[in-house]
């Protein structure tokens, strides 16, 4: 059972158990004591709520009295304490009304005789039970405000999480990426000018899809693959003889969700960490299998590779994470280095929901 199945049935119980004491109030104690002291409650509770500044009274002391408890002991927080507070003030709410109801009648009976008569006990019964439900009905309006507000405020902290971590991913890949693909760029301009043209071409594409797709958090596994061929061809103008790259994706994955630019940055990891020459080529494979993305290459680290942080790895595990609370799986073998790539299916809303500029 989950923490949000466990929050659904504490808010149940706590729902039962205060019906039940407004029952217990309500029904029970108070028909007691009509039976026991022939007071006529209906009668008293009718009153009470033609004084519209008593009524008025009650539901003002009773919030303030609930938001000064909750300031200093929030649900959950030292029950035991918050229960006597509760009574206490609904008590001293009690007595100022109890007050206040009988004050007019002391222009027909002395407070001897109001004693005597009941009118006294039968005020504060019932004003007890009407201050003890407006505060309890209160105090549930209140839990419920801020317990949605805490699953607002989580859920706008998950986006801006999802946001920051793929800011970090671009920033991680524009500096690498470009200052690649200009040292390419600068070998064929001097060697072979229509190759440079066409080299040209292909980085202004990879651009584009980067700039297109900077406030999507996630875009069609189909998108992604153009890029990513976009991106192999211009690795291939910088590897000559030593890389090569499979990707085979069947078509029932083509219209699933990835986050973007995630394996590109796998692929550029794979050619980064690892030695890439004609007696020694990098393969890398591609390819979808139980709804994971699969980049798959052959490992043989490069002995003077500068030391792997991970940090990209981690910020696309964190936005999946954050997005769709799924998490990438790393597998690192003697001769191998896999890392899956969970795959979301897309259910309408997804792939339109953008982070807050």
């Amino acid at each position: 059972m989950n923490k949000t199945t466990d929050s659904k049935w504490r808010e149940i119980l706590i729902l039962a158990g205060i019906v039940l004491l407004f029952r217990i109030f309500y029904v029970e104690i108070l028909d007691y004591l009509k039976s026991d002291y022939q007071f006529d409650f209906e009668n008293i509770l009718k009153n009470i709520f033609r004084e519209y500044p008593i009524s008025l009274f009650i539901a003002v002391a009773g919030f303030f009295s609930i938001r000064r408890i909750n300031k200093h002991y929030s649900w959950g927080e030292n029950p035991l304490l918050r229960i006597l507070l509760f009574i206490l003030a609904s008590v001293a709410i009690s007595s100022i009304v109890t007050m206040l109801y009988c004050i007019p009648k002391l222009k027909q009976l002395s407070w001897k005789d109001l004693v005597a008569s009941g009118h006294i006990e039968g005020a504060f019964v019932v004003t007890t039970v009407l201050t003890v439900t407006i505060m309890g009905s209160i105090d549930i309006v209140l839990y419920y405000l801020k317990s949605h507000k805490k699953a607002l405020d989580a859920e706008i902290l998950k986006k801006n999480k999802a946001r920051f971590q793929y800011e970090q991913l671009k920033r991680q890949l524009n500096p690498h990426f470009l200052f690649n693909s200009l040292n390419v760029l600068d070998y064929l301009v001097h060697t072979d000018p229509e190759r440079a043209s066409g080299y040209i071409k292909k980085l202004a594409g990879v651009y584009r899809y980067l700039l297109s797709k900077e406030s999507d958090p996630v875009v069609y596994l189909e998108e992604e693959m153009e890029f990513v061929n976009m991106y192999v061809n211009l690795l291939e103008e910088r590897f000559k003889n030593g890389l090569e790259v499979s990707i085979k994706i069947e078509d029932q994955y083509l219209k699933t969700l990835v986050i973007p630019c995630s394996i590109q940055l796998l692929i550029e990891n794979a050619t980064k960490h690892n030695i890439i020459s004609e007696s020694s080529p990098l393969f890398v494979k591609v390819y979808a299998k139980d709804h994971y993305i699969y980049v798959e290459n052959n490992y043989q680290p490069r002995i003077r590779s500068d030391a792997s942080t991970g940090v990209g790895l981690k910020n696309i595990d964190g936005q999946i994470s954050a997005l769709f609370n799924k998490n990438i799986e790393i597998s690192k073998l003697p001769d191998k280095f896999i890392v899956k790539l969970p795959v979301i299916e897309n259910k309408g809303s997804q792939l339109f929901f953008k982070t807050e500029s």
